[in-house]
């Protein structure tokens, strides 16, 4: 039976950056290209979407010339020749591209593609300190006005960190209100040219999320934008480089707040004041080391019971903060991940558990200091928690070199284990007896579904060889050693 090709290009979309991020599938795309036409047409569309950002980020560099050779070899043959005419050394003849790859494009980044250009000329020997701008500028601006005349960009990324030694605003190019009209994803820093983003709200309507990756100053052109949009802003990425006020960026924020799904907040957390009406969250995540207290706590006093996944890395946390945001999600939470340097009210480590069990019962995903007072919550959190399928427990004092014998409490777990558990992890502080573990797995062996990962950082040989026994049984991975040829197995 023959998959259509609708079918062909949702299974092979799994293998694009968008789901695994800068990896090397790109290599699995490129054996699809040998099987037969139809699969190497889907094939080459995905893998041609955004290949410039693809191997700059996956820091496969060295790819990077054949693919402006490419692109180089599309454009129009007045160019070619105009680029030769002025000292450019291009093939006079480069055979004729297979397919349109420039209409494949739909994620444009900027700074990769000034660095992609600048690192041809280098490796074919044009560069040197009289031409390096002016050979820069002739092939950028090429390649720019290729790819607006040949495609529809759908995320566009300005990056002044890359120290550019000039801006095209692409905006102000011919056919740039087709190529741009349907761009959903903006990606710029705050200290970006406000007139870019004047010149884009003028095209761009349809944005939907935008990546703040530094935001140092107010930027009007920046609001404008934001506030230009007539879809709902569903993603917002954000980071505060400076701990200032910025009213113009702020307001244009809180207008679009109620309807943003997945928030992402780094640096001064002053800018989580902006969301404080964004209730339809389904995804948070805070890494900070400042965070405004007041502004945190009219934050958290917001109905959340939409939010799936929190993750929260903080240099100080404030625990009955945490406490007040995880209860306003009613339960929704499917993934917890929280890390701190120091807590300012250490009195309510055991409410935080208490907390988590009463609220989580969707968790799937748990990942959180646990207070050595709370250990006898253990078998309440796998009753109440039972959708588990990943527990990392450890103790702050890790670092202070306690060691806490939760052996007692561990051998009754194994008869209450949630299901799906798959992956247990206990650090340092915890202290579990061969007899405590033997009597867990034992237990587990009842009820688990699939096997079960089991770190355990204060293991020996005899809590090895009890986990490779298990493991031979199908109930658990083996231990860190490999036991299968020791004399005592058999």
């Amino acid at each position: 039976m023959k998959l259509p090709t609708e079918c062909l290009l949702k299974i092979f979309e799994n293998f694009s950056p968008e789901h695994h991020f800068w990896d090397d599938d790109y290599k699995l795309l490129y054996k699809c290209i040998l099987i037969n036409r139809e699969w190497c047409i889907t094939a080459i569309s995905i893998l041609w979407r955004e290949p410039i950002d693809w191997i700059h980020y996956s820091q496969k560099r060295d790819r990077l010339d054949p693919i402006i050779s490419t692109y180089l070899s599309c454009l129009p043959k007045e160019i070619k020749t105009k680029l030769i005419e002025d000292g450019i050394n291009l093939p006079l003849k480069f055979d004729k591209p297979l397919f349109d790859y420039p209409s494949f494009l739909q994620s444009l980044d900027y700074g990769a593609l000034y660095k992609s250009v600048n690192g041809w000329l280098k490796n074919t020997k044009q560069l040197n300190e009289i031409n390096r701008i002016r050979r820069n500028f002739q092939l950028f601006n090429s390649l720019a006005n290729l790819f607006i005349d040949r495609c529809y960009l759908k995320r566009l990324r300005f990056s002044k960190g890359e120290k550019l030694d000039f801006i095209i605003p692409l905006s102000t190019l011919p056919k740039a209100s087709i190529c741009l009209a349907n761009l959903t994803t903006f990606m710029c820093e705050g200290c970006t040219i406000p007139e870019i983003m004047f010149a884009a709200a003028k095209i761009c309507k349809y944005i939907s999320e935008f990546h703040i990756s530094c935001c140092c100053k107010d930027n009007e052109g920046l609001a404008k934008l934001i506030e230009s949009q007539i879809v709902l802003t569903k993603y917002i990425y954000i980071k505060a480089t400076k701990n200032e006020k910025f009213p113009l960026l702020e307001k244009a924020l809180k207008k679009r707040a109620h309807s943003i799904k997945d928030l992402w907040i780094y640096g001064y957390c002053s800018t989580i004041d902006y969301f404080c009406k964004s209730n339809k969250l389904q995804n948070l995540t805070i890494h900070s080391n400042f965070m405004d207290r007041r502004a945190m706590e009219r934050f958290v006093k917001t109905r959340f019971n939409q939010l799936k996944e929190l993750e929260i890395s903080l240099k100080v946390i404030t625990l009955k903060q945490l406490c007040t945001l995880i209860i306003n999600t009613e339960g929704s939470l499917e993934s917890i991940l929280i890390l701190w340097s120091e807590f300012e009210d250490s009195e309510n480590l055991i409410l935080l558990t208490k907390t988590v069990i009463k609220y989580g019962k969707n968790l799937n995903y748990y990942e959180a200091p646990f207070s050595p007072d709370a250990i006898h919550l253990l078998p309440l959190l796998f009753q109440n928690c039972n959708k588990l399928e990943t527990l990392n427990i450890f103790s702050n004092e890790e670092e202070e070199g306690f060691i806490y014998d939760i052996s007692n409490i561990f051998s009754e777990l194994g008869e209450l284990v949630p299901l799906k558990l798959q992956k247990l992890l206990l650090n340092h502080s915890w202290d579990i007896s061969a007899d405590a573990l033997e009597k867990f797995l034992s237990d587990s062996s009842k009820r688990l579904k699939k096997k079960l990962s089991f770190d355990l950082n204060n293991s020996t040989s005899d809590h090895d060889l009890i986990l490779y026994r298990y493991s031979i049984k199908g109930v658990c991975e083996p231990g860190i050693y490999d036991l299968s040829k020791e004399y005592y197995i058999c």
